[in-house]
């Protein structure tokens, strides 16, 4: 039935399309998840870079929700225009698409120059969901960003996700939502100039620095959360 609507939804020009799914998402969301967010009103004025644990397809609109009225540009994966349900879903939020695990240097360069213009952008370093809910070993690129773009980096740390709309790997347009409590973080903001400390001696120094960002996402998350950093700085508790 679902799948069906959204079919037919797709047959519409883009902008009133557009205006109908998002208002759908945010009655479904609104009543079905629960959330709480932390630390918002400490957020930097001007662009920023925010970096982001990847749990579900839920996250995307779940920040997009936390963070309004802010304007960010989201950097998402290609293969959410595989599905007419994943590609309306989307199309509600302003993004760049990425070919996950490639060097795809044009969508970095877009996120680089939609910085300098003045534009925020949120990326999941990951390079992909989590299916353990743990943090998975951040990719390089986005610590090309940061260094070229030069703007403050805000942690950011996703719960409950999973459970709102949990991974079908078997069907990604078939994914369901269901009730969850959730919880977006937004950590402390930091510069490139801050991790310097952290990159001592590494021996490979573009993974240590995009591993010395992910320690502060790590550090807003509960242990349970923290994957392969789960060595680090104990969790922060921004106020809401």
């Amino acid at each position: 039935m679902l799948r069906a609507l959204f079919a037919l939804m797709s047959l519409l020009p883009r902008g009133p399309r557009r205006h109908i799914v998002r208002g759908l998402m945010h009655a479904v969301w609104g009543t079905l998840s629960h959330a709480k967010v932390y630390g918002l009103k400490d957020l930097p004025p001007g662009p920023c870079l925010f970096i982001c644990n990847h749990l579900s397809n839920a996250d995307g609109f779940t920040l997009y929700r936390a963070l309004r009225p802010r304007q960010v540009v989201f950097l998402a994966g290609v293969k959410l225009h595989g599905t007419v349900m994943t590609r309306l879903a989307a199309e509600t939020m302003d993004t760049i698409d990425i070919t996950p695990n490639s060097p795809d240097i044009e969508a970095l360069r877009r996120c680089v120059d939609l910085l300098k213009g003045g534009q925020s952008v949120l990326i999941f370093p990951e390079g992909g969901r989590s299916r353990s809910a743990g943090l998975l070993q951040a990719k390089k690129g986005v610590g090309l960003i940061a260094k070229r773009a030069g703007v403050p980096i805000v942690p950011v740390a996703l719960t409950g996700t999973q459970k709102l709309m949990p991974i079908n790997d078997s069907d990604m347009g078939g994914e369901r939502l269901f009730h969850a409590d959730v919880t977006v973080t937004f950590g402390p903001a930091f510069r490139m100039q801050d991790l310097e400390p952290e990159l001592a001696g590494a021996t490979d120094a573009r993974q240590a620095l995009v591993d010395a960002m992910m320690r502060r996402v790590a550090a807003l998350l509960p242990p349970e959360y923290r994957g392969v950093y789960a060595s680090g700085p104990e969790a922060v508790a921004p106020s809401a």
